[in-house]
């Protein structure tokens, strides 16, 4: 279902419970996106207030 990608971005793990669990995990190269994902966030809060002085 996800790409080669994701999977080396999130790591899913199953857990033995009833009914079943399912979690996501960030791997480590997934938290190397850490900074662009924040640096990304912060430009769209700049963006937004441009948009909405218009």
């Amino acid at each position: 279902m996800c790409s080669n990608l994701c999977n080396l971005l999130i790591k899913r793990i199953v857990l033995d419970t009833q009914p079943v669990t399912v979690e996501y995990q960030l791997t480590e190269y997934g938290w190397s996106l850490q900074n662009i994902i924040k640096n990304l966030a912060e430009w769209g809060k700049e963006h937004r207030k441009v948009i909405i002085e218009k």
